[in-house]
Parts: structure tokens; sequence; C-alpha cells
């Protein structure tokens, strides 16, 4: 990546839409700091202790910050309600850019890099300098059988630290939504048979709340003959802050009072599938 000399300032970015609440302060690309904990019920009344915390650590006040980036979901829908209006107000109240940046993707590239620093994408004796594609897979749980995921990739050896994570070569292949999982794992299959050949993935990476769904992954696992891998991740606030970076150097940011959250609708035909099989309503 070339050396990042272009500035937006200081960015405070933050995720609610899982079990972890999560802050960072970037500069320019680069994190300061960083202040995570896990505790799903909590974050109506931990998220703004926590920038508290993070500032002070860093000896610096709400007036040093220039942009805030929030991850606008999907995931919990309490939890993502709860990052954008603190963001919103943070937002409106200081004059700061905001930005929302898709939680299921921070996820996918946290995770990625994550993996890749431990080695965990591919085998150890393959040629590391014609790996191929790899399709990153992030997962949280929708209930009910049900995960919020999608679909992104990245070519050959990036991303290999937070650095280059960002390469020309990370792109979106599914958008973000909410699937049963064993028809989305079906999916899966399908999208890499009609892959035209050479363009096919050589590895696919499940990353973040996996546990609950191992079955249908290992099961994917013994119907595809390339290399599959699981990660447990939990999100890191400082890859909304990297992603949001570029996006911010070209201009790009929300209308404050317009912005909301994207909770994502089950597709169609998956909502006629699910009716079949659950009866009960709730929210999530």
């Amino acid at each position: 990546m070339t050396e990042r000399t272009q500035s937006i300032g200081r960015c405070l970015a933050i995720d609610t839409s899982s079990s972890a609440m999560t802050v960072a302060i970037l500069e320019n690309g680069k994190l300061l700091g960083e202040v995570s904990s896990y505790a799903e019920r909590n974050h109506s009344i931990g998220l703004i202790p926590h920038i508290q915390e993070l500032l002070a650590k860093l000896d610096l006040k709400p007036k040093d910050l220039q942009t805030i980036a929030v991850g606008q979901g999907p995931g919990s829908y309490t939890g993502v309600r709860i990052a954008v209006s603190v963001a919103k107000t943070f937002a409106w109240s200081l004059g700061l850019d905001l930005i929302g940046i898709s939680s299921l993707e921070a996820i996918a590239l946290g995770g990625a890099v994550k993996a890749r620093d431990f080695n965990e994408i591919n085998d150890p004796n393959e040629d590391k300098n014609g790996r191929g594609t790899t399709w990153v897979v992030p997962l949280l749980d929708g209930r009910r059988r049900q995960a919020f995921t999608a679909v992104y990739a990245f070519e050959d050896a990036s991303p290999v630290t937070d650095e280059d994570a960002l390469s020309t070569t990370w792109r979106e292949v599914l958008p973000d939504g909410i699937r049963v999982i064993g028809p989305w794992t079906a999916q899966i299959l399908s999208l890499i048979a009609d892959s035209e050949q050479g363009q096919e993935p050589k590895e696919i990476l499940f990353v973040g709340e996996v546990e609950g769904f191992a079955a249908e992954l290992d099961q994917f696992a013994q119907e595809w003959d390339g290399l599959v891998n699981k990660r447990t991740y939990g999100i890191e606030a400082h890859y909304i802050g990297l992603l949001a970076y570029p996006r911010l150097l070209q201009g790009e940011k929300a209308e404050v009072h317009t912005f909301v959250p994207n909770y994502t609708r089950l597709p169609e035909a998956e909502a006629n599938l699910l009716a079949g099989i659950v009866t009960k309503k709730g929210d999530y």
C-alpha cells in the first residue's frame, strides 16, 4: 500500500453490532488505541464510558476528533441502534464528518488479517506466490439457523497485515444479508461452480461467530474439494476505521440526520422457506 500522506485527522471508530463493544481511535488510518469488551446486554450503558476511557488513555478530548466511523450493521438490531445513535450524537454535537461501515465487512477484513497472521488460511506447503483467490465469509448468529453474512474476496498474499489489508484486490462478492445457513452454504457452492475457469476461489475462510454453525460448515467442507478454514473472531473497531479511511479521503460521508442502521431483511425466497419452519415472531 502506498504511504498515507493525505489527512482526515483523528477518527473515532465504534461498533456494537454483536456481543463485542469496541472503540478505536485512528489518525490518518493509523491505529492510536483501542478498547474492547464482550457483554451482550450492557452496550447502552458501556459505550460512552469506553469512548471516555480511550480518549483519556490517549490524552485526547472529544474536540480533538475530526471524523466518526460507525459499524452500521447488520447484526443485533438493538446493538446496531445503540452505536448509530451514539455516532449521530457525536457527529451532530461536535461537527464531525460521519460515515457508516458494514460491520460484516469489518469482521471479514479483520478475520482475514488475523487468519493470515497465524497461517490458518493456506496449506503451509503451498506456493505462496500463486495462492489464488480467497473468499472470506463473515458470520454473525441471527438465531433460528440464520446468519448475518456476506462474501468478500482478496487475491494472492494480501491482506497480510493492517498496512496492506486494503489492497486493491479486496472486494465484495455477495452483499450483506440475513440468510438461512443451510441454503446459504449451498448458494456459495453454486456460485463457486458457476465461476469462470481461473476465477474460482482456492480457499474459503469462515470468520466470526462460527461455532453455532459447525455442522453446516463441516458439511460444506465435505462437499467442496478446496481448502476450507474457520476462525472464531470478534469484531475490532480499528477495522471499521481502516475501511473508513479511503472512503473519507474520497469525500464520502453520511448526512447525519437521515443516517440509519442497516438491519437487512431476509430475502423473500428464504423468508418463505423459514415461514414453514418458524411461527414465533421476535426481534433480534
